[in-house]
């Protein structure tokens, strides 16, 4: 048995019940007791399909099944990982209210370590080929700046796991109904000068004429910095509601998070590191975006309904993904990624003709294994 590819999960068996691991149109593994810690199971996940996505299975005594919200998702790179595990639950209602009453008066606040070690690395074992791609082949058509849409939401069960743990604190912030307007990789490429200059989101980022203006008013930011942030590294700045003479310098760590009001004012220094600045952006807001000019603008994506989190499957978030091909973020005027093109795209590109074919399949295939 090779004990790297053994994996434990803690969880409460009633008498009667077994444990399993099952990988998407795969074969069941059983998980069995640990010889010494009580309700921890183990699974040799050397066992299940490899590079699939599993879950854990709860078999009843009379034959039904319960599926337990622990998924993991398996890269080339470094084995599965449990993405449910990996992400921190704010659903402390004391702290949610912390939380929500320094976001209502600062307009911004941070969570600490959101996202574990071993789910930043997987998340990095993701972008880093498409970063190194971009900045090799010289595709991007501003050197210092690009950002990659679309590419962790294709990641299984991610979406679904940050729905599921942080849905009480969007409930509080956001509302009953949270839907996601876009997501992106933003990155800041090592020894640059760029740097974003002060703005407030609800202006349409830079342009007050771009799609950016015509999303909801009251979109939050949900910005998690996937490298340690520091005065060097691009660092963002925010000019709080309560003191807006007096910019705060947010240096985070990696897997931090910080909630961004849409009418705080804020921006980026440059990036004088030695390291790529890489960050994750979502963009949330309580009802969809509609754009009649460019209804491709947003993915309007909903989360949330009624404050319950909706399916975040990975059949659900890839369909998206397909559907949605056209350019989304129009904030600032830099090339993107395309995942069904294979290709950096301009934001001038955004409104393709409706008879734009949809990608080859081979191109589709790439695009999911370069996904995850």
């Amino acid at each position: 048995m090779n004990l790297s590819n053994q994996r434990l999960i803690e969880i409460y068996l009633q008498h009667g019940e077994s444990l399993i691991a099952r990988s998407e149109g795969g074969t069941p593994v059983k998980c069995e007791p640990h010889p010494s810690l009580p309700d921890i199971y183990t699974v040799d996940a050397g066992k299940l399909a490899p590079g699939e996505p599993f879950r854990y299975v709860v078999c009843r005594a009379d034959g039904t099944e319960r599926a337990e919200r622990f998924f993991a998702h398996s890269l080339d790179q470094g084995g599965p990982v449990d993405v449910w595990e990996g992400i921190r639950a704010v659903d402390n209602a004391f702290y949610a209210a912390e939380v929500k009453e320094h976001f209502e008066r600062c307009g911004f606040a941070v969570v600490r370590g959101v996202l574990s070690a071993d789910v930043v690395s997987a998340l990095r074992a993701v972008v880093d080929p498409l970063i190194a791609d971009v900045w090799r082949e010289g595709r991007a058509a501003h050197r210092d700046k690009i950002n990659l849409e679309k590419i962790l939401l294709r990641v299984p069960y991610l979406l679904h796991a940050m729905a599921e743990k942080l849905g009480p604190l969007l409930q509080r912030i956001v509302g009953d109904e949270v839907f996601l307007e876009y997501e992106q990789v933003m990155v800041v490429r090592a020894g640059s000068s760029y740097a974003t200059r002060r703005h407030r989101d609800v202006d349409g980022g830079k342009d007050g004429l771009s799609e950016a203006s015509k999303r909801h008013k009251g979109s939050v930011h949900l910005w998690i910095p996937l490298v340690d942030i520091d005065e060097t590294r691009a660092c963002m700045y925010v000019d709080p509601f309560d003191a807006p003479e007096r910019s705060i310098t947010m240096e985070m760590r990696a897997g931090d998070a910080l909630l961004l009001h849409n009418y705080v004012w804020h921006g980026s220094r440059a990036n004088a590191s030695a390291e790529d600045r890489i960050s994750w952006l979502l963009n949330l807001a309580p009802s969809p975006s509609r754009d009649e000019a460019n209804p491709d603008a947003d993915l309007n994506l909903q989360i949330l309904r009624g404050g319950a989190p909706t399916d975040l499957s990975p059949d659900v978030c890839c369909r998206l993904a397909r559907e949605k091909h056209a350019f989304l973020n129009l904030f600032d005027a830099f090339f993107t990624y395309d995942p069904f093109l294979l290709r950096m795209v301009h934001p001038d590109n955004r409104r393709v003709s409706p008879e734009r074919p949809l990608p080859s399949r081979k191109a589709e295939g790439l695009a999911d294994r370069t996904a995850g």
